[in-house]
């Protein structure tokens, strides 16, 4: 939490802050916090004086960075004021802070562009998170700058990357999207002077890489480069971040006994349209610490569409939640031995104009954007609606993410849930990925255990030689735990086999069931039963399926 209050100290003198609302123990409660991290706070108790100050403000030139409001405000109320704001300023950073989660708010939200919800009581760990989003996103003008170039490493910035894109959309083009790891562990450890130094040098270095292709690098936020090559080029993309990747690995800065050097996790697409988003879809299923290269690949399920820009997509996510068109899909989960189905996995689709879309459409920008919650809320509703049409004692298993772990009403609303459809904890299970970053943290660490002080059932999911904490493995004690995706390969390999039969024995050494996915040929069921593997699930087990009802 220290790192994080410290990051967001940094621009402190050029930022200013509007908040509305009529509550005066939030307004000084808020803005007692606000003001470590903006330099003015200005606070209004209704919608008019606060639309009033707004408008002053922007008229002198002097418009604030960040506008908090509530919805329900005297006089004019909180979308009124957002929808007078909007008409104003396209470009300026709201914020909503209200005691109100339902859809319909949600809804004006996404179309007026606000760029957070935040729910009353406020969660600290929310504000900062939504305040770092913010105080990062270039898709936002900056106020404060005359310039579209980048200091550090004389690129040009995120703005001009999208206007490229608008202006060649029918101009096919190859993105690398290009993520420094652990960069805002260095700006906090080593400070901003010495880890800008790094990364200007290190832009030289990339540079110097492109020598077979026209190309042109961005810096698109404050740990993303992107780069843009003309035309279809994935076979040079690929050597070209091979080597981007070899070149950090070795590359470093040194200065009073202080070494800086990172990873690289890079995200490649090719496309005319939305390909810096695909890009980013790639980038986010890369390992956030040892790095590594992931390419966008649509599946059946999108391959018929693409939409046009991120705020399509949210428009389409909106559609989703408020006409229950956030669907479960199931897959069972078969034991190897008998071939019964002990688990349904619950996987999730959007259905819009009788299309369905899966969720690598949709669920980088839904996470960044702080829709999750939401998302699985309903993901969470709808798949307890299921369990009757299940078999007797089967167990339903439905993913939580690192942001759906942190929504404070997450556990209360299961437990609504399941007591309505009346099920019992021990048949519901919850998929939790074995990262790092997430299991270490002791707030959703906690939420976990909690979860199995209830009865509900744990699967560890990721689990592999990339991913294999066994200090967690040991200290939760799942029920499950699912191996990578990858592992069948492994499985097949001389020097790898004896390593996974290793983690299987650990796993059944602490009673968990190991499961492995991605069977798509049932005469791998031999190795299975040689490995000791005790559940499977893939297209030969089972394609996911629709339930419906009469």
């Amino acid at each position: 939490m220290h790192n994080i209050i410290q990051k967001l100290k940094i621009g402190y003198e050029f930022r200013s802050v509007l908040i509305i609302d009529d509550d005066i123990d939030v307004v000084l409660s808020l803005a007692r916090i606000l003001k470590k991290f903006f330099k003015e706070c200005i606070t209004a108790s209704d919608g008019e004086s606060g639309l009033d100050i707004f408008l002053t403000r922007f008229q002198a030139n002097n418009p604030f960075t960040l506008v908090i409001t509530d919805l329900e405000l005297p006089k004019i109320g909180g979308l009124r004021v957002i929808s007078e704001i909007r008409a104003i300023s396209k470009n300026q950073s709201i914020l909503i802070l209200s005691a109100h989660d339902e859809s319909e708010f949600m809804a004006e939200a996404i179309r007026m562009d606000v760029l957070g919800y935040l729910l009353k009581p406020l969660s600290m760990p929310k504000l900062f998170e939504s305040l770092d989003k913010i105080f990062n996103n270039k898709n936002i003008v900056n106020m404060n700058s005359a310039t579209e170039i980048d200091k550090v490493t004389g690129w040009k910035k995120y703005s001009a990357l999208t206007n490229k894109m608008n202006s060649n959309k029918l101009i096919p083009i190859t993105v690398l999207c290009i993520r420094i790891n652990n960069l805002a562990s260095m700006f906090n450890i080593a400070g901003k002077a010495f880890t800008n130094e790094y990364l200007s040098d290190l832009a030289h270095t990339f540079e110097g890489l492109l020598f077979e292709a026209n190309g042109e690098f961005y810096r698109t936020a404050k740990d993303e480069l992107c780069l843009v090559l003309d035309g279809e080029q994935i076979k040079y993309a690929t050597s070209l971040a091979k080597n981007m990747l070899s070149v950090v690995r070795y590359f470093h800065k040194y200065e009073q006994g202080i070494i800086l050097n990172s990873t690289l996790s890079i995200g490649i697409a090719y496309g005319t349209e939305n390909t810096l988003l695909q890009s980013k879809l790639a980038l986010a299923k890369t390992n956030n610490h040892i790095g590594g290269i992931s390419f966008f690949s649509q599946t059946e399920e999108d391959q018929h569409h693409t939409f046009t820009d991120d705020r399509n997509i949210l428009k389409i996510i909106f559609n989703a939640l408020t006409e229950e068109n956030i669907l479960p899909f199931l897959q069972p989960i078969a034991d190897v031995n008998t071939r019964e189905f002990i688990l349904y996995q619950s996987l999730m689709r959007i259905r819009e104009d009788n299309q369905l879309y899966g969720p690598e459409t949709f669920l980088h920008l839904a996470m960044s954007m702080g829709q999750m919650p939401m998302i699985t809320r309903s993901m969470i509703r709808n798949t307890f609606k299921l369990y009757s049409t299940l078999p007797e004692n089967a167990i339903i298993s439905i993913s939580l993410s690192f942001y759906d772990l942190n929504d404070e009403g997450l556990l209360s609303y299961i437990s609504y849930w399941a007591e309505r459809y009346d099920i019992s904890s021990c048949n519901i299970a919850f998929q939790i990925r074995n990262e790092i970053d997430m299991l270490e943290n002791k707030y959703i660490f906690d939420v976990i255990k909690e979860l199995q002080s209830k009865g509900y059932k744990i699967i560890l999911d990721n689990f592999g030689l990339s991913q294999c904490n066994f200090l967690n493995l040991l200290e939760l004690k799942p029920d499950f735990i699912k191996l990578q995706a990858d592992t069948i390969e492994k499985l097949q390999s001389d020097s790898m086999v004896s390593v996974i039969h290793k983690i299987i024995e650990i796993a059944h050494a602490i009673s968990s069931k190991v499961i492995i996915s991605n069977i798509s040929n049932i005469d791998l069921i031999k190795l299975l039963h040689a490995a000791n593997i005790d559940l499977m699930q893939g297209f030969a087990i089972r394609v996911p399926y629709e339930v419906l009802f009469d």
